[in-house]
């Protein structure tokens, strides 16, 4: 059978104050044209359908209506919930999808024979995944109690062993294919212009690679770089659908085609998404653009059609210094001022800071000054309350 692995859509995520329900619609509309084109049977998205747990009614829309027209093509789905949906919610919606053959998980299985989803390709043919949607560690704790005198593990431990309880029940004679939303240790963040940077959270959240069952296809969720962790057998992130903020700078953005046989190796294709805006940044925090050149940034054509992040020195008088960036690059979505102070402070290396000291200094990067103490008690008060949850 022939699958396109996908997930991290974010619907309804907006930059900044720009609503982007267009360029989602656009980037749902090319998938769908590779849909039809590649004569997928069955279409993974691997979390995070949405950004937020309580979308708006506009991304609502954009989800159905795009599964309105997978199903109007005789193109079945499976869809297992990410950190930011709201499972309960999913599911909801999911008992009417089923009826179409769009399959929802959204609530953790409660063993490795519940999580399988058998779906049907055009011909006839058939195939298993195993569905498991992202673990929230409250539920670590409830499955632990379970388990009748089992000491409390680490939450990377308990998500890779239900990993291997799900790929082994997988039956026979049919194509082995495994679906999660998780982090694993080692892969990589950051795109390109951003600066890539290998992700390790530690055991206690991101499961080892060796850990990770040897099935025909691991699709993953979560990261939103796109990625093979593995080449054979493959694990693959297929990464978000479209530059979501400014973190994702340079980043690529696709989806992988995936033809699955039984005993066969599976063949993995990427297909680039590009029908979205880029982001782009102008300047970095170490090497701020002057407004002169800034303007003669303007004259870049290349620079049409994305949406700017733009470093500018505010070492000189200007006044309304973000109107005169904007009114030369109207696409500039962030303008932050840096001055000369800020450069030099820039050098402490972050992991010797301490939480407030972290947020002092990304609010500082933002918006070019120090948070009010009103702020940052508030900030106090909410990482207080996360050490104290049970």
């Amino acid at each position: 059978m022939r699958f396109l692995h996908t997930s991290d859509w974010h619907l309804g995520k907006g930059l900044r104050h720009l609503r982007r329900d267009d360029e989602f619609h656009d980037v749902l509309a090319e998938m769908l044209d590779i849909v039809k084109r590649e004569k997928v049977d069955c279409l993974l998205v691997a979390g995070d359908l949405f950004d937020s747990v309580a979308p708006s009614a506009e991304a609502e829309r954009l989800a159905f209506d795009f599964f309105r027209e997978l199903v109007g093509h005789g193109v079945s789905a499976v869809i297992i919930a990410g950190n930011h949906d709201h499972p309960r919610r999913l599911d909801a919606f999911g008992r009417v999808l089923d009826l179409v053959g769009i399959h929802v998980r959204a609530e953790f299985p409660s063993s490795g024979q519940d999580s399988l989803v058998y779906v049907r390709g055009r011909n006839g043919q058939e195939a298993v995944i195993a569905a498991l949607p992202w673990l929230p560690e409250r539920r670590v704790r409830s499955w632990e109690a379970l388990q009748q005198g089992q000491s409390m593990q680490e939450y990377a431990e308990i998500v890779a062993g239900l990993l291997e309880e799900a790929a082994a029940a997988l039956p026979k004679g049919y194509p082995s294919i495994v679906m999660a939303h998780i982090f694993v240790d080692g892969a990589v963040v950051g795109g390109e212009g951003a600066g890539e940077r290998t992700l390790h959270l530690g055991q206690i959240y991101a499961v080892s690679p060796q850990r990770l069952p040897r099935v025909d296809y691991l699709a993953l969720g979560h990261l939103h770089r796109a990625q093979k962790v593995r080449q054979r057998p493959p694990v693959v992130y297929s990464g978000s659908i479209l530059q979501l903020d400014f973190g994702e700078v340079g980043q690529k953005k696709c989806v992988y085609l995936v033809d699955v046989r039984p005993g066969q190796e599976a063949q993995v294709e990427e297909i680039p998404l590009t029908k979205f805006r880029p982001l782009h940044d102008l300047g970095s925090p170490k090497t701020p653009l002057t407004l002169e050149q800034v303007r003669a940034a303007a004259k870049n054509s290349a620079l049409s059609g994305t949406y700017l992040r733009i470093f500018v020195k505010a070492d000189s008088l200007v006044t309304n210094l973000i109107g005169e960036v904007r009114k030369a690059l109207p696409q500039a979505v962030a303008v932050v001022p840096v001055s000369v102070q800020q450069r030099q402070e820039g050098g402490q290396p972050t992991k010797e800071l301490s939480p407030v000291e972290l947020f002092s200094l990304y609010y500082k990067t933002e918006h070019g000054k120090l948070p009010p103490q009103e702020l940052v008690q508030l900030f106090l008060e909410l990482l207080q309350e996360v050490h104290e949850a049970p």
